[in-house]
């Protein structure tokens, strides 16, 4: 079970590698600690298992009952930090991040109503997940909830009917367009759609029968145009680009004051990856930067150098794998390396000065201190990074190391099992890292302590990693370095 943010988790939608057994590992540790009432927790590790498993609409089901009795004990709402945090571009990580504010919210209509839409959207871009699945299953419960409130609202039926519509689920869709009717019997425009609506179903309803169809079938057959319709639209995704910047310059210009607006050119810009448009986005960003004052301006550009540096250096490995004999080369990308290092350690200072309650800065600041052997420091970064249950076991993992670095041992022994504790899978990264590290740390012990059984664990351990990878960093002169450690102990 992988119990933490991975940084695969963190790569955009072509780099990330789902796993069902991983998904499976986060769905049972989830349903476990809501056993414990954990239900903050659980829904973390839900959507962690979403993240492999996203059309498992028998999980999404199981994190809607888990939301309920969290509100039943008194659970709050996400606060302003958690509904304002960037999704991204990626439609999956919208609907998750959509989902996840109406679990922490989940009898609110327009949590659920959004829910829906980002479910239909991510349908579009990932067919094969079959997401219409989960729209349809909100779509029941936004029908409910609309039709049990004290004051149905006619915008979210309409609402309603056209996301039902849009995944061919029109017997609901109907039903829909019926309830938002009886609030506005007078909507001549409606009833005609009403009528369309209902031929459509008609005339679904008869290939259903003929065919032997249900909905998963019409879901199914959309995927399939969807896949067609993203091939063609490859060989025109440069045009569309450049079309887009040129739009969102115009934009842009009719009033350079509008914040969305200059948004949107600066994610043109960048999304072009390329050193001048990047440069013309960073001027954007100081402009307003000076004039608004308002720091989530700096910590965007923070970003696009940050992406920039990560670029220089990616070209520099790249020519030096194809002349690994040049000097100059190698001097340039360890130069690079260390200026990206510098950069990073200062612009996270900075963030968590401006943001001291954002834990997951904390512990990105813990890394960067950690590089720089700044132990004490990344010691106290790590120690609250750990009530973040998206980097809880990794910070458990930096806490150990940092520990074991400043010759504490026990503490580290300590902290590595707590580790594992909370992240019980033994075959991923983080999982052989955490072994090792508490493998270490015993072998360590063992020779200060001369314990006979910290050795003896010591080798359990690295046997076991031996078995599950034996290319992991040393593992095959580690354990005949414990061996020898065991052997020497046992005579003495």
């Amino acid at each position: 079970m992988i119990f933490r943010k991975n940084k695969s988790d963190d790569s955009g939608p072509g780099d990330f590698q789902r796993d069902p057994r991983k998904a499976r590992a986060w769905f049972d540790r989830g349903a476990a600690v809501a056993d414990t009432r954990q239900y903050d927790y659980a829904i973390e590790c839900y959507f962690n298992g979403l993240k492999h498993d996203p059309g498992n609409c028998e999980m999404h089901e199981a994190l809607r009952e888990i939301a309920l009795k969290r509100k039943v004990g008194g659970g709050k709402p996400a606060g302003l930090t958690e509904r304002l945090k960037s999704a991204g571009n990626d439609p999956l990580g919208k609907l998750l991040h959509s989902e996840k504010l109406w679990a922490k919210d989940p009898l609110n209509l327009a949590f659920m109503l959004q829910t829906m839409k980002l479910a239909v959207a991510a349908d579009k871009s990932m067919p094969d997940e079959s997401l219409g699945e989960v729209a349809y299953w909100i779509g029941n419960m936004v029908l409910e909830n609309n039709q049990t409130s004290k004051k149905p609202d006619k915008a979210a039926y309409l609402d309603l009917r056209d996301v039902l519509s849009d995944i061919h689920a029109f017997d609901k869709a109907v039903l829909a367009c019926q309830l938002a009717l009886q609030l506005d019997p007078s909507d001549t425009k409606l009833q005609q759609e009403l009528k369309d609506l209902e031929a459509e179903n008609t005339l679904q309803r008869g290939r259903y029968t003929e065919e032997g169809a249900d909905f998963r079938d019409s879901v199914r057959d959309m995927s399939k145009q969807r896949e067609l319709e993203q091939e063609d639209s490859i060989t025109k995704s440069e045009v569309v680009m450049d079309q887009i910047l040129d739009r969102r310059r115009m934009e842009y210009q009719q009033d350079p004051s509008d914040m969305t607006r200059l948004q949107k050119l600066v994610d043109a810009l960048v999304q072009l990856d390329l050193e001048k448009t990047e440069n013309e986005a960073i001027q954007l960003i100081q402009k307003a930067y000076e004039e608004t004052s308002q720091y989530r301006h700096k910590v965007r550009i923070g970003d696009i150098r940050i992406k920039q540096m990560g670029r220089r250096i990616r070209d520099l490995k790249s020519r030096l794998g194809k002349d690994a004999k040049d000097d100059q080369i190698r001097a340039k990308l360890e130069s690079e390396v260390r200026e990206k290092m510098k950069f990073e350690l200062a612009e996270y200072t900075e963030r968590v000065q401006n943001y001291p309650t954002d834990l997951s800065l904390k512990f990105q600041l813990g890394q960067r201190l950690y590089a720089f052997k700044k132990y004490d420091d990344a010691i106290g970064a790590f120690q609250q990074a750990k009530n973040d249950p998206k980097h809880r076991a990794a910070s458990h993992d930096y806490l150990g190391r940092c520990y074991l670095a400043r010759g504490w041992f026990d503490e580290a022994v300590d902290t590595f099992r707590q580790g594992i504790e909370l992240h019980p899978v033994a075959d991923d990264r983080l999982g052989k890292e955490l072994r090792y590290q508490l493998m270490a740390a015993l072998q360590k012990a063992a020779s200060q302590n001369k314990s006979l059984d910290q050795a003896r664990e010591a080798q359990k351990i690295a046997s076991q990693i031996l078995q599950t990878d034996i290319t992991f960093r040393d593992i095959r002169d580690r354990i005949d370095q414990i061996r020898q450690l065991v052997d020497s102990l046992q005579n003495e």
